[in-house]
């Protein structure tokens, strides 16, 4: 993978993180519902009335919560890019890349040509470097893991992955 095309890559990736920074933040403080009735009654401790505690409280959250958003993306896009590496160093290539980032689960797709989905080698060495993945994934962020599937990309419809939440798309350049 040539240096323009990761950069390419991961300038598009963090346009995508960009993208759902607001939703997140809006989500993180919707599940934190019952925040507010503790941060209701830590302001009750502020015996001078300032009322500043709520809000400071409750935006820490959701900034937290948005940190970690983007470092789980940001992992989610490293470890695709380095099964594709690995792939690419054992003498295949993919030729797309999906990622949805749903909360708990993350999803990537990785869509390959039929003649290396038939081929075991292939299937061996493209799955053991996925429960490696997987594995480092997990050890980070559990108990949220990262869904990894190999696609066949004769068979693939773009469109409908993009309705199934998949907004990152990455067409990658012949290696």
């Amino acid at each position: 993978m040539s240096t323009t095309t990761v950069k390419s890559g991961t300038e598009l990736f963090s346009k995508y993180i960009n993208k759902y920074k607001d939703q997140v933040k809006t989500e993180s403080s919707e599940e934190y519902y019952h925040v507010n009735v503790v941060a209701d009654a830590y302001n009750q401790g502020f015996s001078d009335g300032k009322n500043s505690g709520k809000k400071d409280f409750v935006e820490a959250i959701v900034k937290g919560k948005v940190e970690k958003f983007i470092q789980k993306a940001n992992q989610v896009y490293i470890l695709s890019q380095n099964l594709i590496t690995h792939l690419v160093k054992q003498g295949y290539k993919a030729d797309s890349l999906y990622i949805n980032m749903y909360p708990n689960c993350p999803k990537v797709v990785l869509s390959i040509s039929d003649e290396f989905l038939l081929d075991d080698k292939f299937v061996e060495t493209a799955y053991e470097k996925i429960l490696e993945n997987k594995g480092i994934f997990t050890k980070l962020f559990a108990p949220s893991s990262l869904d990894i599937s190999l696609v066949s990309t004769e068979h693939l419809d773009p469109k409908l992955l993009k309705e199934d939440g998949f907004g990152y798309e990455e067409v990658l350049k012949a290696k």
